[in-house]
């Protein structure tokens, strides 16, 4: 199971709920500071009252958000609430956040606009024009110029107690004209598109954030007006009167498809750009992979030259050629000979830095050995160094067993691909071609992603079964994930229910979504999908195809009764999508009971699972079942949650952590101003000895670096501490940009990750906590963070 999937899916936006239902009146202007209809504000009540709202944000309770708080003359209380209302979302928070964007406070108007733009589902059209209306007010109000051409917001006011939702005087600047064009763009509307492409002609921050806000558009519609691509590149290129803006190129990037009117202009473009150094620069790489084949050129230039171009910048040239078909392989077959290491014992300690990142994307990116086959040779039976640090064998093995996946093809059996891995100790009882697992995790998961390369039945279902049913871990769940994908595989169901009786939390959500993809797979007499008929009984309706074997009925309906499993949504949600997809009608009891979760992804699936059974459309958004109102509309709020543990002790101050891994020392910088209860919980686990002998689990070259799973798979948190609440911001990752992983809304726990580039797509998702130092970028999947150390 891909790791990104499981902690980094985007934030679902909170179910919406009746305005009439908020005990609100209807959104205005808040008082001006010096109206008599805002009370004084005391240090003593403006502490308690962020607490409060810090509270409730926690709780996601949006009817404890007040008008009041909204009409305070303590800027900090407005900005608490704002930002409350923003986290919480949904239809509750909509006339909260509607009032905070007529604010005064640059700060409030991020908050609001954050907000909208996140649960504006339903609304598109009256919500983008309300950020507009905004927009253009703050443009011809005082200090316009500073929001007329996108200026950060004026500092967060100096160090502030994170406990009452302030900031330290070290976070990031919250930029009002950013978070109003990045909700357009997020919200989809109609006028967006126009609205945005104007806005490209303004000043150069303002551009820059239309740009980002089209790559936002781009994502959701999947294409953009042919007109909009011919002003990004304009507004790329530059003219005499204008520099060129590189950061326009980046919504080129983020479609899979261009018109063949400006396939060439882009390669003009994206190539003069090339010559400019700077974080944007990558945006000018990913373009050229939307260029067309004689864009492969230059996408080699940029792979093999060393020192002009970063890693990030290599490894997204590698990736960007992979889309160029027959050229873009030739392409990286001629690139492989010169990145590969020299076999020298003393030249293989330099794989431990972010070079071999690219060499490891090159080796993904090529989809057959073709021409790079000698190099490949080479790399497969790459001799480790005597004495080697595990470090270095770990790179070895990555090295080995990536070229070895390419030459063997679907032979699983293949000498070079079963010694691949030199970090595990050699097996002299085995002999190559046997059914027993390869040691090594590395060399396990090349095994199994051979297998799934043919069908699997005789000898290689052997093979397979041997990975599916022990062994590594990751391994094992891979090979599960199989069965998603052959029917061929038999005794699919044992294999399943035995996954769904393990303890790691990984092993069973791959089992449980495979379920949830292929429900006949678990049955043990599984039969073709009936014809699609016109049903006369409306409890037959969303009826499975094949009844599910008693054990996998059983290990389902006791992972919804397990203790501590409710508060890990990634897990809960996986068996519920699996209890929906067979229609398992003694769950029903189990299902309405987590309809009043107050995690809502968990509620959405409890409601679609119910629906199957009940044949009929139901929605738990208000926390209990019923049909689903017009228009998708709950009658009531979403139900609250309990205040996490980490509330009641937060951390106060940035604390910095000192990581000794196998790439040497790197450290981070967590500062609770922005995500008070997640730094919290980070500070304290790392204080606790959770991080230590943990592995780093994820690690894509020039992207990110993640860690932090208690199995080392990319699932799970620490035993007894339910899933965080969201807290996300609209703050840019950047490089070396710490944030917190996700897999869905609220899912959040123990896993933290590590930018290695800009990435706009990321703003906004996630919870940034802090900043990083040092080469976390040289780190690959498997090395161990052996201690960390927290210095207040």
């Amino acid at each position: 199971m891909p790791m990104w999937r499981r902690c980094s899916l985007p934030l679902l936006a909170l179910p919406l709920s009746l305005a009439a239902c908020t005990g609100q009146p209807a959104p205005g202007a808040a008082p001006d500071a010096g109206s008599d209809a805002a009370a004084a504000p005391s240090r003593e009540g403006g502490e308690a009252r962020r607490a409060a709202l810090l509270a409730a944000e926690q709780r996601r309770a949006a009817l404890e958000v007040t008008p009041a708080d909204q009409q305070s003359r303590d800027v900090e209380v407005r900005r608490a609430a704002a930002r409350a209302l923003a986290r919480i979302g949904g239809d509750a928070s909509r006339a909260g956040l509607l009032r905070a964007l007529a604010d005064e406070d640059e700060e409030v108007i991020a908050w609001a606009a954050y907000g909208l733009g996140s649960s504006c589902k339903g609304r598109e059209g009256e919500t983008v024009s309300a950020l507009v209306a905004r927009a253009l007010a703050r443009d011809a109000g005082p200090g316009s110029a500073a929001g007329a051409r996108g200026g950060a917001a004026p500092a967060a006011g100096g160090a502030r107690a994170a406990s009452a939702g302030g900031a330290s005087a070290g976070a990031p600047r919250l930029d009002a004209g950013g978070a109003i064009a990045r909700a357009i763009g997020r919200c989809g509307a109609e006028a967006s598109e126009p609205t945005l492409v104007a806005w490209l002609e303004g000043p150069r921050a303002r551009a820059v954030h239309a740009a980002y806000a089209l790559g936002d558009l781009a994502a959701q519609r999947l294409r953009l007006r042919e007109e909009t691509l011919v002003a990004l590149l304009n507004l790329a290129a530059g003219s005499a009167a204008s520099p060129p803006v590189p950061e326009a190129l980046y919504p080129i990037g983020r479609l899979e498809h261009v018109p063949l009117t400006v396939i060439a202009r882009i390669r003009d473009v994206a190539t003069a750009r090339l010559a400019e150094a700077g974080d944007a620069r990558l945006f000018a790489v990913r373009a050229l992979g939307r260029a067309g084949k004689e864009a492969a050129v230059e996408l080699q230039r940029v792979l093999v030259t060393r020192g002009v171009f970063t890693a990030s910048e290599r490894a997204e040239a590698a990736r960007s050629l992979a889309r160029l078909g027959a050229p873009g392989q030739r392409a990286l077959a001629e690139a492989l000979a010169p990145l590969v290491p020299s076999a020298d014992p003393i030249a293989l300690t330099g794989l431990v830095g972010e070079d071999l990142g690219v060499l490891l994307t090159v080796l993904d990116a090529l989809g057959a050995p073709g021409a790079a086959r000698k190099p490949l040779r080479d790399l497969a039976a790459l001799p480790p160094p005597p004495s080697a640090p595990a470090a270095v064998l770990r790179r070895v093995a990555w090295l080995r067993c990536a070229a070895a996946k390419l030459l063997a093809g679907a032979d699983h059996r293949e000498p070079l691909l079963l010694g691949c891995d030199v970090t595990a100790p050699a097996d002299p009882e085995r002999k190559p071609g046997a059914a027993a697992p390869v040691r090594g995790s590395i060399g396990a998961r090349a095994v199994v992603e051979v297998i799934g390369r043919g069908a699997i039945t005789g000898a290689r279902l052997a093979a397979y079964r041997a990975y599916a049913e022990g062994g590594e871990l990751r391994a094992r769940e891979a090979a599960i994930e199989l069965i998603a994908t052959h029917d061929e595989i038999a005794g699919a169901p044992e294999l399943l229910a035995k996954a769904l009786a393990a303890e790691e939390p990984g092993l069973v959500a791959a089992a449980a979504e495979v379920i949830a993809r292929q429900p006949q797979r678990a049955s043990e007499d599984p039969k073709p999908p009936r014809r699609k008929r016109k049903r006369r009984r409306d409890d037959d309706r969303g009826a499975p195809v094949a009844t599910a074997s008693a054990a996998i009925e059983r290990a389902l309906l006791s992972i919804l009764d397990r203790p501590g499993a409710r508060d890990d949504p990634g897990l809960i949600d996986a068996v519920i999508d699996a209890v929906g997809a067979l229609a398992l009608r003694p769950a029903e009891a189990r299902l309405v009971s987590l309809c009043g979760s107050s995690y809502p992804t968990t509620r959405a699936r409890a409601g679609t699972a119910l629906g199957v059974l009940r044949g009929r459309k139901v929605g738990c958004e208000a926390g209990v079942p019923g049909d689903a109102a017009p228009g998708g509309l709950p009658a009531l709020a979403p139900p609250t949650g309990e205040l996490p543990a980490e509330a009641s002790a937060l951390v106060r101050e940035p604390a910095v952590l000192t990581f000794d891994t196998d790439a040497g020392e790197l450290t981070m910088t967590l500062d609770p101003a922005l995500a008070p209860v997640a730094v919290t919980r980070f500070v304290d686990l790392a204080r606790s000895g959770f991080y230590d002998g943990k592995i780093i689990h994820r690690v894509v070259p020039g992207f990110v670096t993640q860690f932090g799973a208690p199995f080392g798979d990319g699932a799970g948190g620490p035993p007894g501490r339910p899933a965080l609440r969201c807290e996300t911001s609209p703050v840019p990752f950047e490089p070396l940009r710490v944030g917190v992983a996700l897999a869905g809304r609220d899912t959040g726990s123990s896993q933290l990750f590590v930018m290695h580039t800009r990435a706009p797509h990321l703003d906004g998702q996630y919870a940034a906590v802090g900043t990083a130092a040092g080469p976390w970028s040289a780190l690959v999947d498997g090395d161990v963070i052996r201690s960390v150390k927290v210095r207040d």
